[in-house]
């Protein structure tokens, strides 16, 4: 299934359990803290699947190849003129631990 699919599936799933729980649940006093553990499920659903629908979780995943500090330009400016990125030391690649 299509990461957009499955977050608008989850999302609207969410949407649905909450005030499910919220209504009919919540007022039987013996399925009090499962309805709040419904509720706290349905609010990760839809938070889930509106990340995955916008594709939040994608951007996360890119890398990049070059410093985020100064671009990739391996200068940034200072108070009087260009000095070299303290992040990088000058190359404008990123560190290696920056870049898995």
């Amino acid at each position: 299934m299509d990461r957009k699919k499955k977050g608008l599936t989850f999302a609207i799933l969410g949407i649905l359990l909450f005030p499910l729980s919220l209504m009919l649940l919540l007022q039987i006093p013996d399925f009090y803290l499962g309805s709040l553990v419904i509720m706290f499920i349905a609010v990760v659903l839809i938070g889930l699947g509106g990340a995955l629908a916008k594709g939040y979780d994608i951007k996360l995943e890119t890398t990049t190849e070059e410093c985020y500090f100064c671009k990739g330009s391996g200068t940034i400016d200072g108070k009087e003129n260009s000095e070299v990125c303290p992040r990088c030391g000058g190359t404008g690649k990123a560190l290696p631990e920056e870049s898995t």
